[in-house]
């Protein structure tokens, strides 16, 4: 078995899977129409775990698995090293312009926005609603479902990860040191300060180079309505 083969196994056995629904199978005139709107899961877990599989491939990057730390759809995993990875614009691959029916449809709930000056251009891919908000700094801010699964990759030094309360509502504030963020169907980059929490079923990630605890808790309240 491969240094790489271990690794994977070790984090699949950390991974917390949702416990499995009591199945009824129905029958509909479009059921390939069905499956093509519903992503299981697992599938969403594979992919992550493939992308995962790919950051550890170059040779220099290896590194043994520290622990894992999870909130909602969230996994943060503790590195040696970093594997090396791009550092891209906090706008690239947000997906396709969507208005605020089909975000709030993708949430099940509706979309949860500061006071903003104007309307927000709004994106969706693979389940994230993301928008980018024009404060003093830019300001990525992502909400998705708790059942989507999304990886965070983040060196063991240098990178701080704090549990903290947002409201009443628990969170993760990581700061110092660049990370490594993994979203459904687009390739690692490397991310800046971030802060997230989960309200129901909804996580919201608020990323910003500069981006404070301070200013993000006061930005993360704003959107909460608190």
């Amino acid at each position: 078995m491969s240094e790489l083969e271990s690794q994977l196994r070790q984090l699949a056995a950390e991974v917390e899977w949702p416990s499995t629904p009591p199945l009824g199978l129905t029958f509909e005139p479009r059921r390939g129409a069905t499956r093509a709107r519903v992503r299981p899961l697992w599938v969403v877990v594979v992919a992550a775990l493939v992308a995962l599989a790919v950051a550890f491939s170059v040779p220099a990057a290896r590194s043994a698995i520290l622990r894992v730390l999870h909130l909602g759809g969230v996994t943060v995993v503790r590195v040696d090293v970093l594997p090396p990875v791009q550092e891209q614009q906090l706008a690239a691959d947000l997906g396709p312009a969507v208005d605020s029916q089909h975000a709030a449809a993708a949430l099940g709930v509706p979309l949860r926005l500061p006071p903003l000056r104007g309307s927000a251009k709004l994106h969706l891919r693979d389940g994230v609603v993301s928008v980018l908000l024009a404060t003093p700094q830019p300001l990525l801010l992502s909400e998705f479902r708790s059942d989507v699964f999304l990886l965070k990759k983040l060196a063991s030094s240098g990178t701080n990860v704090v549990s903290l309360d947002v409201g009443t509502a628990p969170g993760l504030w990581l700061g110092g040191a660049q990370h490594i963020v993994v979203f459904p169907a687009t390739p690692p980059r490397l991310a800046g300060n971030v802060l997230i929490w989960q309200q129901g079923m909804v996580v919201y990630r608020l990323e910003g180079r500069r981006l404070t605890r301070r200013a993000a808790l006061e930005l993360a309240g704003k959107i909460m309505g608190t």
